[in-house]
């Protein structure tokens, strides 16, 4: 099976880029999945329903998320309703939000959930330890096993691959917005990457116009963000997975340029 998995969609520029894209994305890379981080949709600052529907229209099977899941107040009981929406496994049990999803198409079943890291993170549990938590329950699932990690360290991603591997199917890395180069398929068939990139404005300081950020690095004083809208690009990796042992056999990573 293949899995296409693209990087943190920011705001509305990323979204209409992707809702441009994805039906030639389909027919050239032929995923049977497709995952999309979308913490950042609504402007940068979590998602909402307006902003998740056209894009579960259009063929996203599920969404992981990260620490700005719940910026939006109003968007609380619609993560809570929509199970395909998944938050941070290792997040207290009140937060809105399901700890993971399956789905299922055919023979082939993925089960996607998220992880968020401890450095320079806001606080939350061991992620390595609500892992070891959660393990048999996700292994009772018989289906793949994804995982997004979102996290700002690069070692503690990397320690994060190796506590998973031969244990899930693949661990994606996002949060940073910059896609690294590091993709491997680990010696237990788990496939790597440290981070997918982002879905949106790379004319930008991470999706934000430049020239704001600038400003608050320049004087130290805060500034609205606005998400940026030139040098729009896709990132992301497609995966294929070996649906009897259910390893990972390839990872490449995907970068499309908008054109503009």
């Amino acid at each position: 099976m293949k899995i296409l998995y693209l990087g943190d969609v920011f705001g509305k520029p990323g979204r209409d880029l992707l809702l441009e894209k994805l039906s030639d994305l389909k027919l050239r890379l032929q995923p049977d999945f497709i995952f999309v981080n979308g913490e950042n949709l609504a402007d940068g600052k979590g998602l909402t329903e307006k902003t998740t529907k056209p894009l579960f229209e259009a063929g996203v099977d599920a969404f992981s998320s990260g620490n700005h899941l719940w910026d939006r107040n109003e968007s609380h009981v619609y993560i809570n309703r929509e199970t395909r929406i998944v938050k941070p496994m290792n997040y207290p049990p009140m937060s809105p939000g399901a700890i993971y999803t399956t789905i299922r198409k055919d023979e082939m079943a993925i089960t996607l959930f998220c992880l968020t890291g401890q450095i320079y993170m806001p606080p939350c549990d061991s992620p390595f330890t609500v892992f070891d938590r959660y393990y048999e329950e996700l292994h009772s699932l018989e289906s793949c096993l994804i995982l997004d990690f979102h996290a700002e360290s690069t070692a503690e991603k990397r320690a994060m691959a190796w506590h998973v591997n031969s244990r899930i199917s693949a661990l994606v890395g996002t949060h940073t917005h910059v896609q690294t180069a590091d993709e491997e398929i680990l010696p237990g068939g788990t496939a790597y990457i440290t981070d997918i990139g982002m879905t949106g404005s790379h004319d930008s300081v991470i999706g934000v116009k430049k020239n704001l950020i600038l400003q608050k690095f320049r004087s130290g004083v805060p500034v609205r963000y606005e998400s940026a809208s030139k040098g729009l690009q896709i990132n992301g990796v497609l995966i294929s997975i070996n649906d009897e042992d259910r390893k990972a056999v390839s990872i490449t990573r995907i970068r499309e340029l908008s054109g503009e």
